[in-house]
């Protein structure tokens, strides 16, 4: 009876997620239909354009691809309005750069990634797509910080750099003004970073809605990251899937 019920979850789960995964092979012009035996296409077809992919071989681009372009893990095109501004701060290779694009075809994207390791795969996968891509960390305070990137590249973390050599880190603020001021959508997946991103800067005022990836790498729960939204102005709109270490919010401001 067991297996008969997870059996039951997992086909209640797939016909949930049919919509979803037919429109978005369609946008891609990718056929998807699970994750089991899912391979990672060499292109993909963004805004009328075929687009290349240049990827690390590691299991997190898989996944990340799945998420982003096939499960719409931060819900493009539901409950956004019109967009205008994107920020993506935690970009990696940039498939949510490249799904934004597909739904946004005339916001203005900004991608930050502070990873010298994956950003030649970023420029070349957003390349033609009108992406601006800042080599630079975001945090609390502007500065310098030192990357880990010991595993799989989207788990790699940023650090406070003692000596003030390293990566640059900017604020939110500096972000928000070289994209105009205001930001539609700020999608967030920083690693840990989110935390000083979200306590220690004043800008979330100029965003209207936040997508974002939390972790929980220093004891935090799923609530303070809520209480956190929820003090700064905006109400939660969603709660995605939750994990050990991370999971989804979707927010919007009012």
């Amino acid at each position: 009876m067991a297996g008969l019920s997870e059996l039951t979850r997992r086909g209640a789960k797939f016909l949930a997620l049919l919509p979803e995964h037919c429109g978005n092979s369609w946008r891609f012009r990718v056929l998807f239909f699970r994750e089991r035996g899912f391979r990672i296409p060499r292109h993909i077809r963004v805004g009328g354009q075929s687009v290349d992919l240049h990827l690390l071989d590691e299991e997190g681009v898989r996944e990340d691809c799945m998420e982003c372009l096939f499960h719409n893990l931060y819900g493009l095109g539901r409950e956004l309005g019109e967009v205008r501004s994107i920020l993506d701060i935690g970009a990696n290779v940039g498939f949510f750069s490249l799904a934004a694009r597909a739904h946004y075809p005339r916001a203005a994207i900004h991608a930050y990634e502070p990873n010298p390791r994956v950003l030649p795969l970023l420029r070349a996968n957003t390349a033609n797509l009108d992406v601006e891509i800042f080599p630079e960390a975001l945090g609390g305070l502007a500065g310098a910080v030192l990357m880990d990137d010991q595993a799989e590249s989207n788990a790699a973390r940023t650090r406070s750099s003692t000596d003030g050599i390293g990566i640059l880190q900017l604020t939110l603020e500096t972000a928000i003004q070289r994209i105009g001021g205001s930001v539609d959508l700020l999608k967030l997946d920083c690693e840990g970073a989110e935390w000083e991103i979200l306590s220690k800067t004043n800008a979330l005022a100029a965003v209207r809605h936040i997508r974002m990836e939390y972790h929980l790498f220093d004891g935090q729960s799923p609530e303070q990251i809520l209480r956190l939204l929820t003090s700064a102005g905006f109400s939660v709109i969603h709660v995605g899937p939750q994990h050990e270490l991370n999971g989804i919010v979707w927010a919007s401001r009012g």
